[in-house]
């Protein structure tokens, strides 16, 4: 019995919990954000847990209940028919699954490989970049994923070169963002690779990509994008973005299981990027030798079709609006409160679904691990608390659809009741 068989002879296909739900294939149907009863429908394809109002999705994306029947599903079959699928056939549907991949996201499917996360696909592409020599400069943001910073500095402890840090307003408007950017290429002229991160896990700020790599490359400088928050969170036209270099989740906003990401390298820039250590050979120019996962959870990615078969269903404008309007609804709530400070601009080209907040004067890490165990602990309300931002630390919100307006709202009277 090859996969295909044993998943059409189990009763558990994910595509039967949908059946009786309207809204499935409906995917290009615009649907009213406010409307609780399409989004209960939608809801109620989420297990959650009742003891306590998860508001901090950005860890990673639950997966709905129809991928974690695809999950369980191709769980049992790996484990039933072991390495005798695994050497003979799996590899055969992971190019299945790459191909449909590269077709969402417009990309060539030489183009892309699948690794744990978009941090390893990063730490690859920034490690592996070799157009860098001693005494040329790097840059990157504040709001830059911790780990990425990590390896940018990395960079300058065994390459010789300069890493300078920029940090960015708070809030930031649209042209406020580019400038930073333009500022800091301005001030380091030897620049000759950046780190931009699409949407920022720290403030859920969403950086002009496209501008920001047209602005660079007319400087001769390359940006490696940092997309681990954006893809599937929002809609937008990847290759517009004008990227050769990029890593994503698919574990987080896409609703795949855990551990699994994507490394993208647009095909003339390959040689760009050194193989991993001990890769190279004959097929120098092939994306797959740029990262070595060793033994994955096959089961996680054969589960990436069914993913993206609920995802599509709803349909990414949907998903975009929903989100955005669950973060709208606890901003304005709060809008008339002195005492909070949003950090993530109001501007909607430049926010999704996650934003941080502060209260006023409370900067330090401690302040706002304080503050997450009191949200959790007297309100049952889960966030996070940040840090690293060059004005201090904060709390980032980021609700995901398993969340409904109440939930939102639970927070504005948890806040307001805090600060009164």
């Amino acid at each position: 019995m090859d996969r295909r068989q044993f998943l059409q002879s189990s009763a558990a296909l994910a595509t039967i919990s949908m059946a009786g739900i309207p809204v499935i294939g409906q995917s290009q149907e615009i649907r009213d954000a406010h409307d609780e009863n399409f989004w209960d429908i939608i809801r109620a394809q989420y297990e959650v847990t009742d003891e306590v109002t998860n508001l901090e999705a950005g860890y990673w994306g639950i997966m709905s209940i129809p991928t974690t029947q695809a999950y369980i599903q191709h769980t049992h079959f790996v484990n039933q028919f072991n390495t005798y699928y695994v050497r003979r056939q799996y590899f055969k549907d992971y190019d299945i699954i790459i191909k449909r991949l590269a077709e969402k996201l417009g990309v060539g499917d030489d183009e892309i490989v699948l690794t744990r996360n978009a941090t390893e696909s990063l730490v690859s592409l920034i490690s592996g970049y070799n157009k860098l020599s001693e005494g040329d400069t790097v840059v990157y943001a504040d709001t830059d994923y911790g780990s990425m910073q990590a390896e940018i500095r990395y960079l300058e402890k065994y390459r010789g070169v300069k890493t300078v840090k920029i940090d960015m307003p708070e809030p930031a408007s649209y042209q406020e963002t580019i400038d930073a950017y333009v500022k800091g290429l301005d001030e380091n002229p030897k620049c000759k690779m950046m780190l931009v991160t699409h949407v920022s896990n720290r403030t859920g700020l969403i950086t002009p990509v496209k501008e920001v790599t047209a602005m660079a490359r007319a400087r001769g400088v390359d940006v490696i994008l940092d997309a681990a928050h954006s893809w599937g969170q929002f809609d937008f036209d990847f290759q517009d973005l004008g990227v050769d270099f990029c890593g994503f989740n698919l574990h987080k906003w896409m609703g795949v299981p855990l551990g699994v990401g994507m490394l993208y390298i647009r095909k003339n820039r390959i040689l760009d990027i050194d193989p991993l250590r001990g890769e190279a050979g004959p097929d120098n120019d092939n994306v797959r030798t740029r990262v070595h996962t060793g033994t994955v959870n096959f089961a996680s990615v054969l589960s990436i079709p069914a993913a993206l078969d609920f995802q599509e269903n709803i349909g990414i404008k949907n998903i975009s609006a929903r989100l955005r309007s669950l973060r709208n609804e606890w901003v304005d709530g709060l809008k008339d409160n002195k005492n909070i400070e949003i950090l993530t601009p109001s501007d909607e080209r430049m926010h999704a679904g996650i934003t941080s907040f502060r209260i006023k004067g409370k900067t330090s890490a401690q302040d706002n691990a304080d503050l997450m165990k009191l949200l959790t602990d007297k309100y049952k309300i889960f966030t996070v608390a940040i840090g690293g931002l060059a004005n201090g630390g904060a709390i980032r919100v980021s609700p995901a659809l398993y969340n409904s307006r109440d939930d939102v709202r639970k927070l504005v009277a948890a806040l307001n009741d805090i600060t009164g």
